[in-house]
């Protein structure tokens, strides 16, 4: 069965909070990117279990909502 072709915009509001692993297909422009979602998974170990079990070499893996926990902060220093 083949699968929806999304934009990778709408694929990121459609699974919040989860990790996403996303096969671009076309860069309709810089922020339009066209393709699909091969997994998708709350946990970021069980998307990369599914994904090897899968044989999957090559695939865009995001995070679709917040980085950092509310309370938490983040500091980079530059030598």
């Amino acid at each position: 069965m083949a699968r929806k072709l999304i934009l990778l915009k709408e694929a990121k509001k459609q699974l919040k909070n989860e990790w996403l692993a996303f096969v671009i297909k076309k860069e309709l422009s810089e922020d339009e990117i066209l393709g699909e979602v091969i997994a998708h998974n709350k946990d970021k170990r069980e998307l990369h279990k599914n994904l090897r079990a899968k044989k999957v070499k090559d695939a865009y893996i995001t995070f679709t909502g917040r980085y950092i926990k509310p309370g938490y902060e983040i500091m980079f220093n530059e030598n």
